[in-house]
């Protein structure tokens, strides 16, 4: 819009020159003329004053382009101007989800207790006592929260083939990698996928992972 504001004020002000000296120029000729108007006189004083009857002659063609051009942008649809649009910030994952499934890892074998405790002073007989309930809270808290599944499913051990064009982020290739895919070697570990993650709705602080308990005699 103000583009198109001060492109009309510039072709009015070439009008207003240009009509300026159209009539700067006819003024000219007629005093020249002494007041007599003929198309003898005017072909003399074309003689005489070329420069003049040059202005004369294209003042009014100098006009009617200024006119069509100020017309035309007048007349012209303004395109409207796109505001550049907002690039959405990404939301950070929300670790909600993990500490839920801390707390019933915590809540079913005590595994913070376990990982917090130096373990160092006992022997492995101790720990090892220690080590099986752990072990049989945690494992009941996956399988009844997370359904797994084997990203391969074959033993430990097995030999096996790496496709090309595998997903390096669910099969990592180790031990002497060169060249391209496909790669031969042994499966050291099967990996493990989630399929399906079924986590109890809570109502309290996520970041408790477990209350404190008081035991009042």
């Amino acid at each position: 819009m103000q583009e198109q504001s001060r492109g009309g004020v510039a072709a009015a002000l070439i009008v207003l020159v240009a009509i300026g000296l159209a009539a700067g120029d006819v003024a000219f000729v007629v005093h020249a003329l002494k007041g007599t108007l003929s198309v003898e006189t005017l072909q003399q004083v074309a003689q005489q004053y070329p420069q003049a009857a040059a202005f004369l002659a294209g003042a009014p063609l100098i006009a009617g382009i200024a006119l069509a051009i100020w017309t035309a942008r007048r007349t012209r649809p303004s395109a409207a101007i796109a505001a550049p649009a907002e690039i959405p910030q990404p939301t950070p994952p929300s670790p909600e989800a993990a500490l839920r499934l801390l707390a019933l890892l915590q809540q079913e074998g005590r595994l913070i207790d376990f990982l917090e405790e130096d373990i160092a002073p006992y022997d492995d007989a101790q720990v090892g006592a220690a080590v099986r309930s752990i072990h049989q809270g945690c494992r009941q808290v996956l399988r009844e929260r997370v359904q797994l599944e084997r990203i391969i499913d074959k033993e430990d051990g097995a030999a096996l083939e790496v496709p090309e064009g595998f997903d390096p982020a669910a099969i990592r290739v180790t031990g002497n990698v060169a060249g391209s895919p496909p790669f031969r070697g042994t499966l050291e570990h099967a990996g493990w996928r989630a399929v399906k993650v079924s986590l109890p709705d809570s109502n309290t602080d996520p970041a408790i992972i477990a209350p404190a308990e008081v035991e009042v005699p």
